[in-house]
């Protein structure tokens, strides 16, 4: 239970970063006028997250309220039309944030400035009044301290915002990247335990030559050769860690393929889409979905790895590998805060996924649940 709570803590302040650290105040009154600079500073990507959270907060709802009905497949049918529906309405309201944007412009007013001066009233800043993209060298390799919390890197960046934005880098790799690879695990996993045979053999062959590839030195390569952005990394670790999925959904439908109503539904001749993903795959996706969380956690292992190497997200986007980078190598000089924060935030999300994994696990497989 506590490791589902610190998971839902990271998640809100992932979800809500610019609200909790930025130096661009909510509200300010500025020649009389309100001026709302936070809002106007926040790119398309923030708004999809948010509407994604919306979706799913009512979601959490229409789950407690599909559990009152009684017939399985009315609620089944409904179920789908709400997940079809909330599905629409998250990709087309990505697509038209993202299309009716335009570039956003680089706020550069000092509105501290302006407030200490006496030309901004009635200002509003975040909890932790900081942006992560603006230095100060005067400030700069600064142990916390009252105006710091938890200290300055090597540029006068604070250390607390940009561990609180660096959330959002590593908590999204983890959760797309993860998603790419599980896509990929179960359609691969799926066509391989269903068909059997001549299909499997080969198939089988494939994957494990895939899991013969060093992993962490083919994600390097790849992104030696491509720009560094967090989509290309998302991308790489996804299409590079889908081999435990196919497995587990693989072993999964050798089992299920022999059940009655999997022979029953093949001959009612039902379609092989009906088969695979509406009777089989629902009797086989707890393996996979344990190990999705599992995954999670490697991935964020992974990110942080490449950013503490370089090859991760490009600055001045932070990442808590990057942080922990600078605290060992910045002039020769050991800054403690550097590498205690984020190793410390490293630390404690990997464990967090991992104890939850084990968690799911033991609720799910009721082998490990009689241990």
């Amino acid at each position: 239970m506590a490791c589902l709570i610190f998971v839902a803590f990271l998640l809100l302040l992932a979800v809500f970063a610019p609200f909790l650290a930025s130096d661009r105040p909510f509200i300010v009154r500025i020649d009389s006028k309100l001026h709302f600079p936070l809002f106007k500073n926040l790119q398309p990507t923030d708004y999809c997250i948010f509407l994604a959270v919306v979706v799913g907060f009512l979601y959490m709802l229409l789950v407690r309220r599909n559990q009152r009905l009684v017939e399985p497949f009315g609620r089944a049918g409904k179920v789908g039309r709400q997940l079809s529906i909330g599905f629409v309405i998250v990709l087309l309201g990505s697509v038209l944030i993202l299309a009716t944007s335009g570039r956003r412009r680089l706020d550069a007013t000092d509105y501290k400035a302006l407030v200490a001066s006496g030309k901004a009233t009635n200002a509003v800043f975040a909890p932790v009044p900081h942006g992560y993209d603006r230095t100060n060298l005067k400030l700069c390799r600064q142990p916390p301290n009252r105006r710091h919390w938890l200290g300055t890197d090597d540029v006068g960046a604070d250390v607390l915002c940009r561990l609180i934005h660096g959330s959002r880098v590593s908590l999204s790799v983890g959760f797309v990247a993860v998603g790419i690879s599980t896509i990929i695990g179960i359609a691969v996993g799926a066509i391989l335990g269903y068909f059997g045979g001549k299909i499997d053999f080969i198939g089988m062959r494939i994957v494990e030559a895939v899991m013969a590839i060093p992993v962490f030195f083919l994600i390097i390569t790849f992104m030696a050769f491509f720009p560094r952005s967090i989509l290309n990394t998302m991308i790489i670790i996804g299409i590079t860690g889908w081999t435990g999925s196919a497995r587990f959904i693989r072993a999964e439908f050798l089992k299920l393929r022999q059940q009655d109503f999997v022979q029953a539904a093949i001959s009612l001749a039902l379609p092989l889409r009906s088969i695979l993903f509406r009777h089989m795959l629902p009797n086989a996706i707890a393996p996979a979905l344990v190990n999705a969380t599992f995954g999670i956690s490697s991935a964020i292992f992974i990110e942080a790895a490449l950013s503490f190497l370089g090859f991760g997200v490009a600055p001045p986007t932070p990442s808590w590998g990057q942080m922990l980078s600078l605290g060992v190598s910045t002039s020769g000089r050991f800054l403690w805060w550097l590498a205690l924060f984020p190793g410390l935030a490293i630390f404690l999300t990997v464990m967090a996924y991992n104890l939850a994994g084990e968690g799911l696990r033991d609720a799910i497989d009721p082998r490990f649940s009689s241990l």
